[in-house]
């Protein structure tokens, strides 16, 4: 933050020196949160919702009744209290879970990869039953959600409150998750893996391909070696620095199909391909469908 002092041309360090007895620093900090299409549905014992999957987190609660919630194949009987997480690119269903009508929220929402998906991979599956402390921790946070979901109108006062409840409650959640993985890694560790998939994903906004020279410039930037960098990166991400760019860039690929006033063509373009065919090939090797058809899926679906 640079500011700009009028006259005598002193700065804010001179000013702290002078003065200071004692202070505490917050570090300085960007994360982005979005959320999209969160509601409280109560449904018939008869639900369906046919197996699908997006390119964004998704958390679901069922707070009345019961729900069978399938996640890669794998089947969870939900009752209330129960919580399911749902990470980009996996295939999920629903179903009622008995004749008898039930109630859930549904949170979709994306925030920055490199502070929140490291809790995420050692844990399979994310199910997570009421008497769980997981569960236990975020509830309270989960009925302000779908308390605030109540209001006939959501102006910024709203829309404010609802950002506040949400980071509260992903706190929360790292927090839980940590007590599950156990041990925690130690800051440098960590810190050095955001910085390795900061330059990845600058590299990916840039429309660049990841090549072995980009993993070498981003050692070589940080002074440690290439094989270090990917050891320590795995350590974190448990993913390689490529497959964090392929899964980031398949998440952006995803998100950009979504958007109707984006042609495939200019998809293809911003994520630096060549041409449509080769962007067309690269999309099928990840996710078994041609963009057309994830495009078609998607919009089916929603």
């Amino acid at each position: 933050m640079n500011l700009i002092f009028k006259g005598n041309g002193q700065t804010s360090a001179d000013i702290i020196k002078r003065y200071l007895i004692s202070e505490s620093v917050y570090p300085n900090t960007k994360t982005e949160l979005e959320l999209f299409g969160v509601h409280v549905r109560t449904v018939k014992g008869s639900w369906f919702y046919p197996e699908h999957q997006h390119a964004i987190y998704e958390i679901n609660w069922v707070i009345e009744g019961q729900q069978i919630f399938t996640t890669n194949g794998k089947r969870h009987e939900q009752n209330a209290g129960d919580l399911v997480l749902v990470r980009p690119g996996e295939f999920h269903t629903s179903k009622g879970g008995n004749t008898e009508p039930f109630t859930y929220l549904c949170i979709h929402f994306n925030i920055d990869d490199k502070l929140f998906l490291p809790y995420l991979t050692n844990i399979d599956p994310l199910f997570f039953k009421a008497s769980g402390s997981l569960a236990k921790k975020m509830a309270p946070f989960l009925e302000r959600i779908a308390k605030l979901l109540g209001h006939d109108t959501f102006g910024l006062v709203e829309k404010m409150n609802m950002q506040a409840v949400m980071f509260e409650m992903l706190g929360m959640l790292v927090m839980g998750l940590e007590e599950l993985e156990g041990k925690r890694l130690s800051e440098r560790t960590v810190a050095l893996a955001y910085q390795i998939a900061e330059q990845i994903e600058q590299n990916l906004e840039g429309g660049g391909q990841l090549e072995k020279s980009n993993i070498e410039q981003i050692a070589k930037k940080m002074n440690i070696s290439v094989s270090y960098c990917n050891q320590l990166f795995k350590k974190v991400y448990q993913m390689s620095p490529r497959k964090y760019w392929s899964f980031k860039q398949l998440n952006k690929a995803k998100a950009l199909l979504v958007q109707k006033d984006m042609t495939i063509e200019m998809v293809a373009d911003q994520l630096g391909y060549y041409d449509i065919s080769h962007f067309s090939r690269q999309f099928k090797r990840w996710t078994g469908l041609a963009p057309s058809q994830f495009r078609a899926k998607h919009e089916s679906l929603y």
